[in-house]
């Protein structure tokens, strides 16, 4: 399964998102209400746990990761 595809999917599940048709991979989680900011964290803690990867606070600083195919991109980054 694509990157983006288990991110959005766990993301859907998680928030219980639903068939909300507004929720796409380029949708802004924060500023569309999806997710808070403690959902950031365990984004970033099943990104890492699932992709074996590190998400460091200057990656936070550094790349946006506030839409699915924005999280992919930097899981692919640290792979």
């Amino acid at each position: 399964m694509e990157i983006s595809t288990k991110i959005f999917e766990f993301v859907r599940e998680h928030f219980d998102i639903g068939d909300d048709p507004d929720y796409t991979p380029d949708v802004h989680l924060f500023d569309e209400g999806f997710v808070d900011s403690l959902g950031a964290v365990e984004i970033i803690d099943f990104v890492e746990n699932e992709f074996g990867i590190k998400i460091t606070q200057k990656d936070i600083t550094l790349y946006p990761m506030n839409t699915v195919n924005e999280i992919a991109r930097v899981v692919e980054s640290k792979q």
